[in-house]
C-alpha cells in the first residue's frame, strides 16, 4: 500500500509542478471595463453572508438541497457581489418547456476574448442526480469567495477561463426536486410538451420516468450505440437523433464556440472518475496516458478510482465522449458516491466536497473541491492542450475555424505577441488513431492554415493582417 500511495502522489506532484512550470498566456486583449471591485472585502462579504451561526463549511453554508430557485438566487448573488470576475448568460436555446438554462463564467477580465484556456463543469444532466448540481454551485460560489484571498484561486483565475452550467436539464430538475418524479432522470421531450404532462409521465409500480430523452446519450458520437435505449419508454433512451433535444445543443454550442481543454460532467453515484471509451469494443484512446495522469491526480483528490467509462457499464453518445472525438477536450465523467442518485445531504454533498463523507474516509485528500481545482489546473497547464502564437497590431480579431466542423473561437488582440490556448487541430479518431486536421487562423486579409499536436505550440504568420 504505501509504494501505491508513493507512486500516486509522484504523478500527482508531477502534474502540478508540469502546470506551475507553464507560464501563463499574455492576455490578448483589454477587457471591458468591468467594474471596480475590491476582492478581498467582497469576497469576505459574501463568506460571512452566507455562514450566520449553525451554517456548513460549504461555501453556501447550506444544510440542505437546493430548489431551482435557490440555485437561481445563489447565481444571481454571486454575480452581484462579484460583477469583476463573474459573468452569467443563458445558453442558446430554451428548454423543451420553455426555460433559460444558465451559464455562469468565472475569470479575471470575464469580459476579455483573451484566449485562455476553459474549464467546463456541468451538472443535472441527469436530473435526479443532486448533489451534482450542488458541487458545481458551490464550485462557483467557491471560486466567487475566494478569488483575491486565496493564492491559488487567484492565480488560476488569471490563466484559466471557468464556465459552470450547475443544471444542464432545467426542466427535469424541477420535476424531480418538486417531488413529482424524484427519481426523474430525463429531460420533458412528451407530448404536449407541458409540465403536467411530464410530471405524469411515470411508471406506477418503479416511479421512474418514462417520458423525455437521456441528454447524456443524445450526443453525435457513438448516438445509439451500446447502452443507449431505442424505446422512448427506456431510461436511458437516446431520442430521435442525435442533439435533438435543446439542452444537449447547448453543449454542444458551448463547446464549439469555446476551447474547452477539460469538461467534467457531474453525476451520481457510481463513485469513479470515468472517462473514454464508453463502449467494450472500442479501443483505448490515444490520449489514454494523459487521461491515466489526471485521473490519477482526481483519484487522490476525492477518493474515487480512475477508470475507463464502460467499467462502470456500457455507453454511447455521451457529452464527455463527444467532446473528446470532436474537439480534443479531455472529458470527464465523475460519478459521486452514494447508496441513491440523491442521498443522505451530509454525507453526500459537503462531506464529499469537502473530503469527509463515509463514502470516502481515508481515500480522499481535499475532496471533490480539490479534484476540481486539481481539474482547472489541467485545464491551463500547456502539456495537455495546445498553442499557436504569433504577432498583429492592436485592435485585429483573430477568428480560429476548422474546416467541415461547427468550431469556431475568437481572440481579440491587444496588439503585440499573443498566445491562444486552443485544443490540438489534431482530432483523436474513435478507432484508436489520431486524425491530422488542421486549424485556420482568420484575420481580415489573410488566412493560415496550423498542424498542432497535443502540448505543441506553433507560431503562425500573420504579417498580412489588417487590423480593424
Amino acid at each position: 500500500m504505501f509504494a501505491i500511495k508513493r507512486t500516486v502522489f509522484a504523478l500527482v506532484g508531477a502534474l502540478m509542478l508540469a502546470g506551475c512550470a507553464q507560464p501563463a498566456a499574455k492576455p490578448a486583449v483589454e477587457s471591458q471595463a468591468e467594474p471596480a471591485v475590491d476582492a478581498v472585502a467582497a469576497g469576505k462579504a459574501l463568506e460571512d453572508a452566507r455562514h450566520p451561526a449553525g451554517a456548513s463549511q460549504l461555501p453556501s453554508g447550506r444544510r440542505d438541497y437546493r430548489n431551482p430557485a435557490d440555485v437561481a438566487a445563489d447565481i444571481r448573488q454571486i454575480a452581484k457581489a462579484r460583477p469583476d470576475i463573474v459573468r452569467v448568460e443563458s445558453l442558446p436555446h430554451k428548454t423543451v418547456l420553455g426555460k433559460d438554462v444558465p451559464a455562469v463564467e468565472i475569470s479575471h477580465h470575464v469580459s476579455a476574448s483573451d484566449g485562455k484556456p476553459v474549464f467546463l463543469l456541468m451538472g443535472g444532466i441527469h436530473s435526479n442526480e443532486w448533489p451534482g448540481v450542488e458541487v458545481a454551485t458551490e464550485f462557483a460560489m467557491d471560486l466567487a469567495e475566494h478569488d483575491g484571498r486565496d493564492r491559488r484561486i487567484t492565480a488560476l483565475l488569471d490563466r484559466v477561463r471557468v464556465i459552470v452550467v450547475p443544471v444542464v436539464n432545467p426542466d427535469g430538475y424541477d420535476v424531480s426536486r418538486g417531488g413529482d418524479i424524484a427519481a426523474k432522470r430525463k429531460n420533458c421531450e412528451v407530448t404536449p410538451a407541458t409540465r403536467a404532462q411530464c410530471a405524469a409521465a411515470k411508471d406506477p409500480e418503479t416511479g421512474y420516468d418514462t417520458g423525455g430523452v437521456d441528454l447524456n446519450r443524445n450526443f453525435a458520437v457513438n448516438f445509439g450505440g451500446v447502452g443507449s435505449g431505442a424505446n422512448p419508454d427506456d431510461g436511458d433512451y437516446h431520442g430521435p437523433a442525435a442533439f435533438s433535444e435543446p439542452e444537449s445543443r447547448n453543449i454542444r454550442d458551448l463547446v464549439d464556440g469555446h476551447q474547452v481543454t477539460v469538461e467534467i460532467g457531474l453525476h451520481t453515484y457510481g463513485d469513479m472518475n470515468l472517462h473514454p471509451p464508453g463502449q467494450n469494443a472500442a479501443p483505448l484512446t490515444p490520449d489514454e496516458a494523459v487521461y491515466a495522469q489526471i485521473g490519477a491526480a482526481m483519484a487522490d483528490a476525492n477518493g474515487y478510482p480512475n477508470k475507463l467509462s464502460r467499467d462502470l457499464y456500457e455507453t454511447s453518445g455521451t457529452a464527455e465522449e463527444w467532446a473528446y472525438h470532436t474537439t480534443g477536450s479531455l472529458g470527464f465523467e465523475t460519478e459521486l458516491a452514494g447508496d441513491d442518485n440523491h442521498g443522505p445531504w451530509e454525507d453526500s454533498v459537503p462531506g464529499q466536497y469537502l473530503g469527509t463523507s463515509k463514502y470516502v474516509s481515508g481515500k480522499a485528500h481535499g475532496g471533490e473541491r480539490e479534484a476540481l481545482l486539481r481539474d482547472v489546473e489541467a485545464a491551463g497547464n500547456a502539456q495537455y492542450h495546445a498553442r499557436i502564437t504569433g504577432n498583429v497590431a492592436a485592435g485585429t480579431k483573430l477568428v480560429l475555424t476548422k474546416p467541415g466542423t461547427q468550431l469556431s473561437t475568437t481572440l481579440t488582440a491587444a496588439g503585440g505577441a499573443f498566445t491562444w490556448d486552443v485544443n490540438p487541430s489534431i482530432r483523436p479518431g474513435v478507432d484508436g488513431r489520431n486524425v491530422e486536421e488542421s486549424w485556420t487562423v482568420s484575420c481580415p486579409g489573410r488566412s493560415v492554415p496550423v498542424t498542432v499536436g497535443r502540448g505543441e505550440s506553433r507560431a503562425v504568420d500573420l504579417s498580412g493582417c489588417q487590423s480593424r
